[in-house]
């Protein structure tokens, strides 16, 4: 039986012996990028740790970044189980010769920017996500059965925060409006070119490694987010945005494909300033990867050697 014709009787798999280098492939790129947003939409936010308007605001920033940079923990591990090294994929992003999700090239300098990567970004995503725990690899799924719940209080976390501008004053509501100005079209980029335009997606779907393509996922966002932003009493800045009830899809102004292909390029309005305090960071840090490693190397030496006798 063929690897298609497996997947089209819902088959599972579990592990990468059971499927072809092509299967592998479309796999471990899509896992890496999911991985490197969660690193880098963590590294992009915890500037606002120490500037949240309150204490409990503060606990829960920490919070939803612990559990991004977790996020990513459990991918790159993943992309590890299926052949990819560690430190070649975070020199591959840090070098620009890998990509991350297309909002963490942007600047985030208002508090409302927070908000927003955690309603209108993190919600896109979760729309990624939720499909995910349908894909055809089964230690991907489960992994997205886990970031699916911690992911669902990132979202709460930011529409809390979409409530008390909502209902605030005259001046708060414009700044959320604002807001969504800003990272609406964002949002709407977030899946990357339709499936036109995309030559993976079908085969991707075949093989139910991503269960919707681009265009799939894009019009689940919209019927979700374009009540919700309606519900707070704010306008979609998209003067084009209608629903076809014909044809069950919303209608809306393509983004700037030209500026998408210059964040591809490395050329986002904040890219090499991010990425290089990344780098920065990372090499920084480096002394205490080499000591843990050291200790490692330790402690599975005293295992290798048998148990230590006290007195020894």
């Amino acid at each position: 039986m063929s690897l298609e014709e497996r997947v089209a009787a819902g088959e599972v798999f579990e592990s990468p012996e059971e499927v072809t280098d092509e299967y592998k492939e479309l796999l471990t790129g899509l896992i890496e990028f999911t991985a490197n947003s969660e690193f880098m939409g963590a590294y992009t936010e915890r500037q606002w740790i120490p500037k949240a308007p309150s204490y409990q605001r503060k606990l829960a920033l920490t919070a939803k970044l612990q559990d991004e940079v977790g996020h990513a923990q459990m991918q790159y591990r993943l992309c590890e189980s299926l052949g990819r090294d560690r430190e070649e994929m975070l020199d591959d992003l840090l070098s620009g010769n890998a990509g991350f999700g297309n909002a963490f090239h942007y600047p985030a300098d208002e508090w409302l920017d927070i908000a927003m990567i955690a309603w209108l970004i993190d919600g896109a995503a979760m729309q990624l996500q939720h499909s995910l725990q349908r894909t055809s690899y089964g230690p991907y799924n489960r992994v997205m059965r886990r970031v699916c719940r911690e992911e669902e209080f990132h979202l709460r976390h930011g529409e809390h925060i979409v409530g008390e501008y909502a209902t605030g004053s005259k001046a708060q509501r414009e700044k959320l409006q604002e807001a969504i100005d800003r990272w609406w079209p964002r949002g709407i980029m977030f899946y990357g070119f339709s499936d036109s335009k995309s030559g993976k997606q079908e085969r991707m779907k075949e093989l139910n490694i991503k269960p919707l393509t681009n265009d799939e996922l894009r019009q689940k966002y919209l019927d979700v987010f374009v009540p919700k932003i309606r519900k707070f009493g704010m306008e979609v800045p998209d003067p084009n945005l209608s629903y076809d009830e014909d044809a069950d899809q919303w209608h809306f102004t393509d983004p700037d494909w030209d500026e998408f292909t210059e964040i591809l390029r490395g050329n986002g309005p904040v890219t090499q300033a991010r990425v290089g305090a990344r780098q920065e960071a990372f090499e920084d840090s480096e002394w205490v990867r080499e000591a843990l490693a050291a200790h490692h190397g330790q402690v599975q030496g005293r295992f290798s050697n048998g148990p230590q006798v006290a007195g020894d």
